[in-house]
């Protein structure tokens, strides 16, 4: 086993755990990351409880190892395995069903994405808001697997390109590349919404 990077206390804790099965140690490692997990796996679901069972399953994976390799971050090894999880999830056709049926939506439903709307707004503008949230959301639904998992990785998990490069098992150049071209499709999506009346 690899020695844990100095100052990476989430790693000593890992790997004690995995020579100890010591389930303090694991419990302190879900206290602290339970949450972004849980956030992490809903920005690829739109469903809360799914999101929430995706992040168990992804602890239990956790739990479950053998082999730590402490090579990396704690942060970004666990990354890695929820991307995996994600993505397997993703991949299910059950998946893409029920993806299409809530863009499908029924008249008067509420719509699933939201983008924070000015106290001031009017209903137009807070309506206008919702859609473009909506097409954003499945703008990034359709996007390759890891373009999408590195544009969330490093927009909302605030993740360095090094980190997502060993989360993704990838190159740093490769990984500039894919949130450049995720950042492209959502402005061609923004420039679209311009020209339409």
């Amino acid at each position: 086993m690899v020695r844990p990077r100095e100052g990476d206390d989430d790693a000593e804790k890992m790997a004690s755990f995995v020579l100890t099965r010591d389930r303090k140690m694991f419990a302190a490692l879900f206290q602290k990351y339970r949450r972004a997990m849980v956030a992490y796996a809903g920005r690829y679901v739109r469903d809360p409880a799914r999101a929430e069972e995706l992040a168990q399953e992804v602890f239990v994976r956790v739990y479950k190892t053998k082999a730590y390799q402490a090579d990396a971050s704690f942060k970004t090894w666990l990354y890695k395995v929820a991307t995996n999880v994600c993505l397997n999830e993703v991949r299910r056709p059950e998946h893409r069903q029920a993806f299409e049926s809530i863009d499908a939506g029924a008249e008067g439903d509420e719509p699933r994405a939201e983008l924070p709307a000015a106290s001031d707004a009017s209903p137009e503008a807070r309506l206008s808001e919702q859609e473009l949230a909506r097409r954003l959301e499945r703008v990034l639904a359709a996007l390759p697997e890891k373009q999408r998992a590195a544009f969330l990785m490093v927009r909302h998990e605030a993740m360095s390109h090094e980190e997502i490069a060993q989360a993704l098992d990838t190159s740093v150049s490769a990984v500039k590349s894919l949130v450049h071209r995720a950042l492209e499709a959502l402005r061609r999506e923004l420039s679209a919404l311009e020209v339409q009346p």
